[in-house]
């Protein structure tokens, strides 16, 4: 196998991908997480959003937060509540400028809403409706109509996409460890209708 050959494997393909991740993720804020796990332990409800991949990302983690014992709610589902004060909406997006989730955002603040979000863009539109904002520092800039990143090989915000999964997987267990959750608790609240 020559060096072409070896560079397109699947071994060095993942190995790639995980370092990406390993690098954006050695990099995120304590204090950001203690405020995120603080809001979340906090919140009547949560309400979670997000297009894209970054949607389905929030819909993973609104996922385990129902199975850890949260009430936890998707926006745009037919039946997700009113959002209210004292209740918490945590929104994805890479940009920070993903004009839907930026007016949801803006409705849940309107509504006197704790807002959480996660973005590779700290000083995006979003973030500007946040009560705390989390970076995943994984920008990808827009430059003419292609997007391109310093930190990545992969296509546009994936790796942002990846590492938000991941940190939103270490808040799931982190929680986990701090409520003391137990996996027979966990699967008693896990979908049986599959």
């Amino acid at each position: 196998m020559n060096q072409r050959d070896n560079n397109l494997s699947i071994k060095s393909t993942t190995s790639t991908i995980i370092q990406e991740i390993k690098a954006v993720l050695s990099n995120v804020k304590e204090d950001e997480f203690t405020r995120f796990l603080d809001a979340i332990k906090n919140s009547k409800n949560i309400f979670v959003t997000g297009q894209g991949r970054s949607g389905l990302v929030a819909r993973t983690f609104a996922m385990r937060l129902t199975h850890i014992g949260f009430k936890c709610f998707v926006v745009g589902e037919t039946t997700t509540p009113n959002i209210d004060s004292g209740d918490l909406l945590i929104a994805c997006s890479s940009s920070g400028k993903t004009s839907i989730t930026c007016h949801i955002a803006s409705l849940a603040r309107d509504l006197d809403a704790f807002i959480v979000v996660i973005t590779a863009h700290p000083d995006s539109e979003l973030s500007r409706k946040s009560t705390v904002t989390i970076e995943i520092p994984a920008p990808a800039r827009e430059i003419g109509h292609v997007f391109q990143s310093k930190y990545s090989v992969q296509f546009r915000s994936t790796l942002f996409e990846q590492a938000c999964l991941v940190y939103l997987d270490a808040v799931i267990l982190t929680l986990v460890r701090l409520l003391d959750r137990e996996e027979t608790e966990m699967m008693n609240r896990h979908a049986n209708l599959e």
